[in-house]
């Protein structure tokens, strides 16, 4: 543990699990607002009300 958080400081950098997938966290977590956004702005059409 101690040359995780020597090689930490020395370089800057954050801890990154490698079993976890940090991009498809990402992408999760936002997609929704992306999508209201890109649909507020006209790049994908709203669904016609039934």
């Amino acid at each position: 543990m101690l040359r995780t958080i020597y090689a930490m400081l020395s370089n800057g950098s954050h801890y990154q699990d490698k079993e976890v997938d940090y991009e498809a966290l990402n992408v999760q977590r936002n997609a929704p607002r992306w999508i209201k956004m890109l649909r507020k702005h006209g790049f994908i059409a709203t669904p016609a009300a039934a």
